[in-house]
């Protein structure tokens, strides 16, 4: 891992960009320097050919525990709306990257936290991780686009409910609400993401970034604009040299070599 970082630690291996949130004595809380550098290390990630998947993690025992809220009151009005500006940059480098993002959560998801894993493609979560929207807590309301992708995926009365109330769920209620995807215990998170970005990688990445950027686009469009640009994806997909590969692989009862 590279530390030409202040903030994080960045490595590929294995097709794999691993982004470690690593200012653990303030629990991977956000700030001005920690976004910047998030959004460069994604930005780093998407355009390197050799990197298939991305995982972002924690140190120690937060993922990332929201907003840095002691440097919040240095800020006036037009200092404020900067910050969230820099900090919203991030919201495009996870969505608009090509390739899958997973969430490896490691502890403390809350605030901005819980707004970077509603962001990520996938969740592996450890079962000694806490999520929350504790913006209101210090009378703020939910940033980086939790407002948003939130909803989508709990639905919007749960979603009122978490946001009123900032409370606090726990690993196994995040999964049963759809929020996380896998949970697994704490000491086999590393595995458990290990064997999930070694399988994406496999992958043939232009389905998969064809399928990501539809996705994405499906929950602002209508069924008839989604299936039109559908069609053209797929006519593209179906004469590509992965396709033809995959056809021929599984025709010929082989695993295929997707470039």
């Amino acid at each position: 891992m590279t530390t030409e970082y202040k903030s994080i630690l960045y490595g590929v291996d294995n097709r794999v960009a691993t982004i470690v949130l690593n200012v653990p004595g303030k629990l991977n809380a956000l700030d001005v320097t920690l976004a910047e550098e998030l959004t460069a290390a994604m930005d780093r990630a998407a355009r390197d050919d050799a990197v298939r998947v991305v995982v972002v993690t924690g140190t120690g025992r937060a993922f990332c525990a929201g907003g840095d809220v002691a440097y919040f009151t240095s800020l006036d009005l037009e200092g404020s709306i900067a910050f969230i500006r820099k900090a919203q940059t991030l919201i495009s480098a996870f969505t608009e990257t090509p390739k899958p993002v997973i969430a490896a959560v490691n502890g403390f998801a809350v605030g901005a936290g819980f707004s970077l894993a509603l962001l990520s493609d996938i969740v592996v979560s450890s079962d000694k991780a806490v999520f929350g929207l504790a913006f209101v807590n210090i009378a703020l309301i939910p940033d980086l686009a939790a407002l948003y992708f939130l909803p989508r995926a709990v639905g919007l009365q749960k979603a009122k409910e978490l946001a009123f109330t900032g409370k606090n769920i726990d690993a196994a209620e995040a999964y049963r609400l759809g929020i996380v995807n896998t949970v697994v215990e704490h000491d086999k998170l590393e595995e458990e993401v290990r064997k999930m970005s070694a399988f994406l990688a496999g992958q043939p990445r232009e389905a998969v970034k064809a399928a990501k950027t539809l996705l994405n686009m499906s929950m602002d469009m209508g069924l008839d604009e989604l299936v039109e640009m559908e069609a053209m994806a797929q006519g593209i997909r179906m004469v590509s040299d992965d396709s033809r590969e995959g056809v021929d692989a599984f025709l010929n009862k082989r695993k295929p070599n997707f470039k």
